[in-house]
């Protein structure tokens, strides 16, 4: 597993606490990582269509013993 660092177009900035377009999601994948974060955003409805699309996705941390990034994530 990895974690990965998903920044979205829109909702960087907040007036209620919560900064909707960064989250961190653990997935295979970054298409995978990405893909949960828009469900999440999508079933409840939060921002509009347009905030919802990816602007990038890092690599944080692996699960491999040896990880590429230089961080080792303990699932």
């Amino acid at each position: 597993m990895k974690l990965f660092k998903v920044t979205l177009r829109g909702m960087t900035v907040t007036s209620t606490g919560v900064v909707y377009g960064v989250s961190y999601a653990v997935a295979e994948d970054p298409t995978t990582a990405y893909l949960k974060v828009k469900k999440f955003l999508d079933d409840n409805e939060i921002g509009f269509s347009k905030e919802r699309e990816l602007l990038s996705v890092e690599l944080i941390a692996d699960s491999n013993p040896y990880p590429g990034c230089g961080t080792l994530l303990h699932p």
